[in-house]
């Protein structure tokens, strides 16, 4: 329907709606209705009340409006715009959910006309388009000149960038012969300086082990104070592999004079110079077997270093190479830079003919993205008591929905305490048998024990009578010591205990 049939329409739709809406009254009745009606709202202010009433903005109205009075809508008459303006509140600012069919008509009426608005914009819009073709056309051309300097640029750069490339790894590979070379260096001063070190250690434990161990051990101190020559030892027992108990009991045992060491002190000094002898012969054999190590490690450098040298000497021809391909783009980037120029200067002759096209441009996307986009907002407008209806609806899904999920979990956590009972009875009924060897076991064994505990203290009770027969006279305070002392002699370990 073409808009002025389509205004006219509507207009009779509308004339004839209130027609038949209107109450049958007399002439006089109507006379006295009119003589006491009181004055007519201001058309502004209805507008303003149906507004409200449809929960429609100014604004969003404002946008509908501009559909009608805007320029390419010649062919609407003035009577059927302004019926259409008139028409309007009562149509499309209503819900959709509520509309009559001549409201309908009226929406389907503007969706019509702004149908006609955007083809007479966008023919328009071709037409200006064909008219800066040629300037189209001669701007790819220049354009196409900057792709074609670009590509070489960037061939030329792919280049520099394979050199650098080169370059870069061949740096790695100087590094990498560097690490190595420090790190065969470091091996090297570390694996000297420990046959250093144990050189050294070696000759403070053979010093030390005819020196203050022995002066120690044997009582002759002469007039060295004993505490003296035992901190002399002290660093040298942190270097031996001494159990808790002997290195706790080492000082008491090497201060204490050799009359009065017991059988304990005497196999605690023993332990100690077995130590010492054997922290002497491991560095000895050490010190013997390092020289082979430390020319492997000297060969190992000077390999090294000829591998830096060669990693050097490829970094060189690297750098060489990336140096004539920055050369080459370099010359791409002018001729680049040039391209970009022309078409720098080409811009404003460009942008001349194309500027009525760029505006007409814009005022087709502003159509949509206002008036178009306001049209769509208000035809599809539902009503709150819809919009209720629908929350309430999604509102009943949501609660169903989580009572099956709640029932879902209920079900699980129900089985999964079924299934841990069953667990808890099938192994309770797997480890009572267990239980039940196992304490007849240990009551087998308990047996076995205090029959053995008791054989073990009668041989033990003759040993001791047999020693304080053969042991010569002592005080009584030192009786006790003799006699307890065999039984309680076994290892060092047991002794330090």
């Amino acid at each position: 329907m073409a808009p002025k049939k389509a205004a006219a329409g509507a207009k009779k739709v509308a004339e004839t709606s209130v027609v038949e809406m209107a109450p049958k009254v007399s002439a006089a009745g109507a006379k006295r209705a009119a003589e006491a009606a009181p004055a007519e709202e201001p058309a502004s202010k209805r507008l303003a009340a149906t507004l409200k009433k449809h929960a429609v903005s100014q604004s969003l109205y404002k946008h509908i409006v501009e559909i009608l009075e805007h320029p390419l809508a010649e062919n609407l008459s003035q009577d059927s715009r302004e019926m259409l303006l008139a028409a309007l509140p009562h149509s499309l600012c209503v819900p959709s959910d509520e509309r009559q069919e001549f409201q309908e008509s009226i929406v389907k009426m503007m969706g019509q006309l702004m149908g006609q608005i955007l083809a007479t914009m966008q023919a328009s819009l071709d037409a200006e388009n064909e008219r800066v073709a040629g300037s189209e056309a001669k701007k790819q051309e220049l354009e196409e000149t900057i792709q074609a300097a670009e590509a070489a640029l960037s061939k030329a750069q792919d280049v520099t960038a394979a050199h650098q490339t080169e370059l870069n790894r061949a740096c790695s590979a100087t590094q990498t012969a560097n690490a190595k070379l420090t790190k065969a260096k470091e091996a090297q001063n570390t694996g000297d300086a420990a046959h250093a070190l144990a050189r050294t250690d070696k000759e403070a434990l053979e010093a030390a082990l005819v020196g203050d161990l022995e002066k120690l051990k044997s009582g002759d101190v002469g007039d060295a104070a004993p505490d003296m020559l035992y901190q002399h030892l002290e660093p040298l027992l942190l270097k031996l592999d001494l159990d808790a108990s002997l290195r706790s009991a080492t000082k008491p045992a090497l201060l204490n004079a050799p009359a009065g060491r017991g059988l304990f002190d005497k196999k605690v000094v023993e332990e100690i110079e077995n130590s010492f002898t054997a922290k002497i012969e491991q560095l000895s054999k050490h010190i013997a077997e390092s020289q082979p190590a430390a020319d492997a490690r000297m060969l190992v450098v000077t390999e090294a270093e000829g591998k830096v040298a060669e990693a050097e000497a490829v970094q060189n021809a690297a750098a060489d190479g990336l140096a004539s391909a920055r050369a080459v783009q370099k010359h791409a980037q002018a001729s680049l830079k040039a391209a970009k120029a022309s078409l720098t200067e080409f811009k404003p002759e460009y942008k001349k003919a194309t500027e009525v096209r760029d505006q007409q441009q814009v005022q087709v996307q502003t159509f949509m993205d206002v008036n178009v986009a306001a049209f769509d907002v208000l035809s599809a407008k539902i009503s709150a008591k819809k919009k209720k209806a629908m929350a309430a609806a999604a509102e009943a899904e949501a609660a169903a929905m989580a009572a099956a999920a709640e029932a879902e979990v209920s079900a699980q956590a129900e089985a999964a305490e079924a299934a841990n009972a069953a667990n808890e009875a099938e192994t309770r009924d797997a480890t009572m048998p267990a239980a039940e060897e196992m304490a007849a076991t240990e009551e087998t064994e308990a047996k076995g024990s205090a029959a053995a505990d008791g054989t073990s203290t009668t041989d033990g009770e003759s040993a001791a009578c047999a020693a304080a027969e053969s042991a010569p006279e002592r005080s009584v305070e030192e009786t006790p010591k003799i006699i307890e002392a065999p039984a309680a002699i076994g290892s060092v370990a047991e002794l330090g205990a």
